[in-house]
């Protein structure tokens, strides 16, 4: 006498479910790990963006006013209307009939100052955004050579 086969419901034994999450938290592993490269990549293009603005409108304010702007006035001479002596108004006029050359200083993207806006003289200075050089009207990124980008060049080189 043959016996009936008694047919088991199917399901998924317990080192199968294993496997499966196993392999979602490699996935997961790796997909977290390549978002973090995209964040500091982005952090080290918009160092790029701004100082490219930056420096386009510097070059721009030196052409109008055959100076750079002061280091003590940086931020007023730039996002402010300004006479051809450099000396500001919030308003235009006559009297005032140059820029503003950028709306806002940006916050420095990057590195141990990151967050900071303020401009110090060409030199590191510590809680400074942003560095500038009122001879020759360059503007670094204000960092320590120590802070680098993935590739290891030093952000304040850019």
């Amino acid at each position: 006498m043959r016996h009936p086969r008694v047919r088991r419901p199917s399901a998924f034994t317990l080192v199968e479910i294993l496997i499966v999450v196993i392999i979602l938290g490699i996935l997961a592993t790796i997909i977290i790990a390549l978002f973090n490269n995209s964040t500091a990549d982005a952090r080290s293009t918009s160092l790029r963006d701004n100082l490219r603005t930056l420096r386009s409108s510097i070059q721009l304010y030196g052409a109008q006013h055959v100076t750079y702007p002061s280091v003590a006035n940086f931020v007023t001479q730039m996002t402010q209307y300004s006479d051809a002596s450099g000396n500001t108004s919030a308003t235009p006029s006559a009297t005032y009939p140059f820029g503003p050359y950028i709306l806002d200083m940006p916050n420095l993207p990057v590195g141990t100052n990151k967050g900071m806006a303020t401009v110090t003289g060409p030199s590191y200075t510590a809680g400074f955004g942003w560095t500038f050089d009122s001879t020759s009207g360059n503007i670094k990124a204000n960092l320590p050579a120590s802070d680098v980008d993935d590739s290891g060049v030093a952000f304040n080189t850019y």
